[in-house]
């Protein structure tokens, strides 16, 4: 089934998807052309009695992992840092991420969960679609190959493995995959982002080699010593074939002979259900296929063992377990054991279902930093929508700032811009629409977190004002609530029954990746120059080649 016909099928209910998935793991979307009903079901939703959900972020609206929706507007979104705080985060395109929520769909908690971060070392580029480089001992591997939809997503200033230079400090998430050859698991990258600066060294993976007596283990190419780290939890374990986040400091890194090791200040020991809170029950898991056995029916995803292949849906329909390699993209809905393995109850491959589901990225919420009908972001992903005839998609709205749209786009190779393949206006907002807007910041409360927004109408020049709220759970970048008095801020939230904005998300512009394809903003002129300097026509060229 094309994309455009799942967009046109929507379900007119949440209820009817959670009904549905009782029986599948994804179901395409259905119902009415442009509006009525629940809009934000494009993709799927997760099982109505799911308690765990491991994957890749592929869209907002809420949030889609794997192209399961899942809403997050109210859930802790966090990454645990090496003293075993946790640090608000804002999520985004690629990512890995393990939620816990109620079973039908809204999250209470997201981790987001880096494979490794580190240094930069051996890069290569060779091959016209995949390239490699090592964190931490860890291999790398990153790939535009459309065929398989497993394009890596970059940030922090990247836009391609040709940015990427040796020592550049990096955050990497994606899906580990055993190397017969090499014996060891390499990192498939979903996404590669430049940091500025690291608080630790971080590697995820499998146990092997534990030595109690030295007090050391191996996580592929890396050596671990953990003689002086915290165990978490302190009831663990440690155990071959354990997968296991440990953090080190920045300096902790050394080198003798061939040998890499990395002296752990904490090791924590990762649950089998994929979930801190969460130690058995239902759940979907996505990755990539490694010790994939058809005779056992098995395979492992990060790690994770699945079994039970045999007796399990495998679709789209008309698939079979034949159609399940190593290397594969594949979701998989089942039950976890007290053992830490996954009985599948169904599977979905991606890799023969490229255009829908888990390989398209789906954006549900209000347009921001509007172009044109080709150029605008909605959940702060910039999108090309220049393939979409908006008379026919939208035929009675008129696209701009605030107008709620549902988008299903494809990553591109070399950019942060997605290409949309289909877009909807449904007219029906959902309860927490996510929109971004752009002010300045007067009267701050700090002791009630709260401040006023006054936005500027870029066509008109009319101003308006907002009220806003915020939280521990909001994510502040280039300003804190000391600072936020007179500071041009972009907040993205969701508006309450009162009409407040509720803030997820505070950043200044210029902080993020997508703030280079803001709308440039009028000189007095009229030419038409953006903060960054920029006017129309060198936007033009930059962000939307041959478009002149």
């Amino acid at each position: 089934m094309s994309t455009k016909t799942q967009w046109r099928r929507r379900a007119p209910t949440l209820a009817a998807h959670l009904a549905a998935l009782t029986l599948t793991l994804i179901v395409a979307a259905c119902g009415g052309g442009g509006g009525g009903g629940n809009s934000a079901q494009t993709g799927g939703t997760a099982s109505d009695t799911a308690q765990t959900a491991n994957g890749t972020v592929t869209g907002f609206g809420s949030t889609f992992v794997d192209g399961v929706e899942i809403e997050d507007a109210t859930a802790a979104v966090m990454r645990e840092n090496a003293d075993g705080s946790t640090s608000p985060m804002a999520l985004k395109l690629g990512q890995r991420v393990r939620v816990v929520h109620d079973g039908k769909g809204t999250a209470s908690k997201i981790t987001v969960d880096a494979a490794v971060i580190g240094a930069v070392s051996a890069i290569s580029s060779s091959g016209s679609t995949t390239a490699s480089f090592k964190v931490a001992g860890q291999s790398v591997k990153v790939s535009n190959d459309t065929s398989t939809g497993a394009i890596t997503s970059y940030g922090g200033g990247y836009t391609g493995i040709a940015d990427i230079v040796a020592g550049d400090l990096v955050e990497v998430h994606g899906s580990p995959v055993f190397d017969p050859a090499a014996s060891a698991y390499a990192i498939q990258a979903s996404r590669v982002e430049k940091q500025a600066s690291i608080g630790a060294v971080r590697v995820m993976g499998k146990v092997s080699t534990l030595n109690a007596t030295s007090k050391t283990f191996a996580i592929n190419g890396l050596s671990v010593n953990y003689a002086a780290a915290t165990l978490a939890p302190t009831t663990a374990t440690l155990a071959n074939d354990l997968i296991v986040a440990v953090w080190g400091p920045k300096n902790s890194l050394t080198t003798s002979g061939s040998t890499l090791t990395l002296a752990a200040s904490r090791v924590r020991v990762m649950s089998g259900a994929v979930a801190d809170s969460v130690t058995s029950g239902t759940a979907q898991i996505g990755g990539l296929v490694s010790n994939f056995s058809a005779a056992a029916g098995t395979l492992e995803i990060g790690g994770v063992k699945v079994s039970g292949l045999a007796s399990a849906t495998i679709t789209p329909t008309g698939l079979t377990l034949a159609s399940i390699a190593n290397g594969s993209y594949v979701q998989v809905l089942g039950t976890f054991g007290n053992d830490g393995v996954l009985v599948a109850s169904t599977v979905r491959v991606r890799q023969s279902d490229t255009a829908a589901g888990p390989a398209t990225v789906r954006l549900v919420g209000a347009i921001s930093s509007f172009v044109d009908n080709a150029s605008f972001q909605v959940r702060a992903v910039p999108v090309d929508a220049s393939a979409i005839n908006v008379a026919t998609a939208c035929p009675t709205t008129t696209l701009a700032d605030g107008v709620f749209v549902n988008v299903a786009a494809q990553i591109q190779a070399g950019t942060n811009v997605v290409k949309a393949v289909s877009l909807a206006c449904p007219g029906v907002k959902l309860a927490f629409a996510m929109r971004e807007i752009k002010g300045v910041a007067s009267s701050v409360n700090t002791g009630s977190m709260s401040f006023t927004l006054t936005s500027t109408n870029p066509n008109t020049s009319a101003t308006s004002t907002l009220s806003v709220q915020w939280s521990a759970q909001t994510v502040f970048t280039g300003v804190t609530s000391a600072t936020l008095a007179g500071a041009t801020v972009k907040v993205e939230g969701y508006l309450d029954a009162a009409g407040v904005l509720i803030a997820r998300a505070i950043h200044t512009p210029g902080t993020e990746d997508q703030d280079r394809f803001d709308r440039p903003e009028p000189s007095v002129g009229g030419t038409g120059t953006s903060t960054m300097g920029m006017g129309w026509k060198d936007y033009d060229d930059r962000f939307r080649p041959g478009r002149h």
